[in-house]
């Protein structure tokens, strides 16, 4: 199955910026949580720049993302506790694929919620995977008045999280992007699953 992310996936690894938001938002998880030993969701991995920085700490890694060629370029990394699947996000992928039998203690979703095209539903499908007190936390482009057409506000997440149980919402703009485009502030926000939902 083709996507439209796979022509990217060639000079992904090689684009200074990909690895640079990377670090950053690894830094910032640092920051946040401790995350070792911990069983992780990558959302949107890509070709897994992000996975790769956690995948020393974490216990274990499943990344997703319906990119075929951004898979493939993750799976070249030979990283030893993650497994990767090649499809979209949903109740019948999460109902089969063996690797969702157990719920996560973290799930990350860089640079990925603003390009869903039904963000809020796909976060109800993220929090059902989510251990009771496990955390929520997404990087995005940062659109302050929902305007922009490329990012998420702070008001737009905070509804989806509220809407979803989340507790221990924080929505922050941690880092900023310098690209030939300009300046890009990136949004993060992250939540804990509560133990009802």
């Amino acid at each position: 199955m083709s996507n439209e992310w796979d022509e990217y996936a060639n000079n992904w690894d090689t684009d200074p910026t990909v690895e640079k938001y990377a670090n950053n938002a690894f830094s910032e998880l640092l920051q946040l949580i401790n995350i070792d030993g911990l069983s992780v969701l990558d959302f949107g991995c890509g070709t897994g720049a992000l996975t790769k920085l956690m995948s020393p700490r974490v216990g274990n890694v499943v990344a997703i993302d319906p990119s075929t060629e951004m898979i493939k370029r993750l799976d070249k990394k030979e990283l030893y506790n993650v497994s990767t699947i090649s499809d979209y996000l949903s109740h019948d992928v999460i109902g089969y694929r063996p690797e969702f039998e157990n719920k996560f203690d973290l799930i990350v979703a860089s640079s990925v919620c603003s390009f869903l095209p039904d963000y809020e539903s796909t976060l109800t499908l993220l929090r059902s995977l989510l251990k009771t007190d496990g955390v929520f936390v997404q990087w995005d482009w940062f659109d302050e008045d929902g305007t922009q057409g490329m990012g998420l506000s702070k008001e737009r997440v905070e509804r989806a999280f509220e809407a979803n149980g989340f507790k221990n919402i924080n929505i922050t703009v941690p880092f900023v992007m310098n690209s030939s485009k300009g300046t890009m502030p990136v949004l993060m926000a992250v939540g804990k699953a509560d133990n009802i939902f």
